[in-house]
């Protein structure tokens, strides 16, 4: 189905400091294992390079990887340790209220990667970030909340899930149609996780005692 607010799915959002975290850990990760070969060579880097890997790996985990894909048939939240698909035909609401929220009959599925952005965002509002929005997103009278403002990274998640799932809706596309939610843990992600952190700990043994000879 051709959509006013769903063009080019799917459509990935994070919070615009994601790339900075990224680019801050991967730039810690590469220091530290240069340092460590200029200052001991590989004895050294063996010993002492899997703990700063770990931090820079835990501060991607953390804040560079986590997202929303929102696709045609379903959305995807991509939460530390643990992601969610829900399909449109589950939800019941669509909230910004202190992170990028979608509910459905059962629980709440918060968006780690896209926080509200309040006050922030509704300095740099214009006027046309105030009209031609899905019709849920108003308040009764009309207000708007600060928090579902467009000009922010969850603004702007809403206005496109909203205005398709609003068309959906429209066009009878959900009806008879069944509700789901899949929630499964990021085994690969931990795994790298628990991984580093045990030769962190195995490295830090291991050039202790190879400092003690």
């Amino acid at each position: 189905m051709r959509s006013q607010y769903l063009q080019n799915p799917p459509l990935t959002f994070r919070t615009r400091t994601a790339t900075l975290y990224t680019g801050f850990a991967l730039l810690l990760a590469v220091s530290t294992l240069l340092s460590l070969v200029l200052m001991g060579g590989i004895s050294l880097l063996l010993a002492y390079a899997w703990g700063p890997l770990f931090l820079a790996y835990g501060i991607y985990y953390l804040l560079g990887q986590p997202s929303l894909r929102v696709g045609e048939e379903d959305i995807l939240i991509r939460n530390p340790g643990c992601w969610h698909r829900i399909t449109y035909a589950a939800l019941i609401d669509v909230s910004t209220k202190y992170h990028l929220t979608l509910v459905t009959p059962q629980r709440r599925y918060q968006v780690f990667a896209l926080p509200a952005s309040g006050m922030l965002a509704s300095l740099n509002a214009s006027r046309q970030d105030l009209h031609n929005l899905p019709a849920i997103s108003y308040k009764p009278g009309g207000g708007l909340a600060t928090s579902d403002l467009p000009n922010s990274a969850a603004g702007a998640s809403a206005l496109v899930i909203r205005g398709y799932w609003q068309e959906l809706v429209e066009a009878g596309a959900l009806e008879d149609k069944e509700g789901q939610v899949q929630s499964y843990w990021d085994i690969p992600g931990l795994l790298i996780l628990l991984a580093l952190l045990l030769a962190a700990l195995a490295g830090f043994y291991w050039g202790s005692g190879f400092e003690g000879v």
